[in-house]
């Protein structure tokens, strides 16, 4: 009885976590990505997976769970970042976090970051190293935050930003933390920033840009989480595409950065090379300054967000993909 009163009493000093999984064609990953959540040491939480029109047995896999923290919403495919928010809208936590359905989250995850960041208030965005695992759950190696695995060639990292240890400069630089599945974030964060918006490749980078704008950010240096690599991952699907949202990032983004980590004074000339350095367009940097000029002519006409009109016009968006260079 005594081992009793102690669980819940511990459990009522955790503030509510709610998981978000996006459920779409895993039928062989997502139970083991449900199990991950139920595994936390950290037991407060709920989570809600959002189905978005699988056409294979996840939603029998995720019916077979009975808890009763576990709740399934199940809609016509819409995309990831629709079913992410969806989730989101939904979630009652003080804390959020997102789990692919392909990945795995480790038993301590939370019991960890979330003790970061009741330890230091002004964090609003904790990410962890990485576990990166094939499609048979095998080991290829740890990612390290920044520090290693970069998704291009850095030809002077030490004149780069990699060569500082500051989050928000790495982040600028590219997207080291890897996957929705690396964020635990506060509900009053979200609340400021809105939800992921409709980019197809780069929602997490995106959103995480924005939360640095207006957070600090930690990354907790153990793996805390397995990522999976596989052949149905979604950035195999179209370079073109993906190219286009790379340079619509920087587009879109850098200016958050200016005078806080970058260009903080009329000294800083010694940024003006780190970010020379740091910046890889892969030979898109036409397209890079078309976007650059649309959105800076149209906040200067008073449009808020007009970054946001090459996501949503179709038709504009797929004209600007044939300038792009695969």
């Amino acid at each position: 009885m005594y081992h009793f009163f102690k669980k819940n009493a511990a459990l009522m000093k955790e503030k509510l976590l709610s998981i978000i999984i996006p459920s779409y064609n895993h039928q062989q990953y997502i139970g083991e990505a449900i199990q991950s959540v139920i595994n936390q040491r950290y037991q407060n939480w709920e989570l809600i997976i959002v189905d978005d029109g699988s056409k294979d047995n996840s939603v029998a896999v995720i019916s077979q769970f009975d808890d009763n923290r576990i709740r399934l919403i199940v809609q016509e495919n819409q995309g990831a970042h629709n079913a992410i928010n969806r989730g989101l809208e939904e979630a009652k936590g003080e804390y959020l976090a997102i789990l692919n359905s392909d990945d795995v989250y480790e038993p301590d995850r939370f019991q960890i970051m979330v003790s970061k960041m009741e330890n230091n208030p002004e964090v609003g965005f904790v990410c962890s190293y990485i576990r990166v695992i094939d499609s048979k759950g095998k080991d290829l190696g740890v990612k390290q935050g920044w520090k290693n695995m970069e998704p291009w060639l850095v030809p002077h990292r030490e004149l780069s930003f990699a060569a500082t240890d500051d989050f928000k400069l790495n982040l600028i630089m590219g997207n080291f933390t890897s996957t929705t599945s690396n964020f635990l974030f506060t509900r009053s964060l979200y609340e400021k920033i809105g939800g992921m918006r409709n980019l197809h490749f780069a929602h997490d980078w995106d959103f995480a840009l924005r939360m640095a704008e207006v957070t600090e950010c930690k990354i907790i240096d153990k793996p805390l989480l397995r990522y999976r690599v596989h052949e149905s991952n979604t950035i195999s699907s179209d370079r073109k595409w993906m190219l286009f949202e790379i340079a619509w990032m920087w587009a879109a983004n850098l200016e958050r950065f200016y005078g806080t980590s970058l260009f903080k004074s009329q000294t800083d000339q010694l940024d003006i090379i780190a970010l020379a350095e740091s910046l890889n367009l892969q030979g898109n940097d036409k397209i890079f300054w078309v976007i650059k000029c649309f959105i800076d002519s149209q906040k200067k006409l008073g449009i808020e967000r007009p970054e946001e009109i090459l996501l949503n016009d179709e038709g504009l968006r797929n004209r600007l993909l044939e300038y792009v260079v695969e």
